[in-house]
């Protein structure tokens, strides 16, 4: 189960980065419905944490235009277990889209500092 916090109406959670040879670190996200991939962080802070280049894709912006994004590998702890994720270096805030949730089930208190939890979908 992960937890996480409403925000200024804004559902965050935190993601814990596992980096070579230093200790675990969190980072909050805020949970965003619209973005289909896994997990975005700001150019400098995927430079800053020297995450492999996987590729470049195609972008459409909110606003309409198009650009090309790195994608980089990053590990991650996500409910216990390791994984590499994509991450796209594109904008000025974390933002968690719904493939990282994929197999979840979220759930959000629209209150102030209201709860916010993704659970495992059992398979049974």
């Amino acid at each position: 189960m992960i937890y996480g916090r409403l925000v200024e109406r804004k559902a965050i959670v935190p993601v814990i980065f596992r980096l070579p040879q230093q200790p675990d670190f969190s980072l909050d996200f805020v949970i965003d419905t619209g973005f289909n991939d896994y997990l975005t962080l700001p150019l400098q802070a995927v430079s800053a944490m020297n995450f492999p280049l996987y590729s470049t894709i195609p972008a459409r912006l909110a606003d309409g235009s198009e650009t090309l994004l790195s994608v980089h590998l990053g590990t991650i702890v996500w409910d216990n277990v390791e994984k590499v994720v994509p991450v796209l270096a594109s904008g000025y805030k974390p933002l968690l889209g719904v493939a990282m949730m994929e197999g979840y089930h979220l759930e959000i208190d629209f209150a102030d500092n209201g709860l916010v939890s993704l659970e495992k979908i059992s398979s049974s």
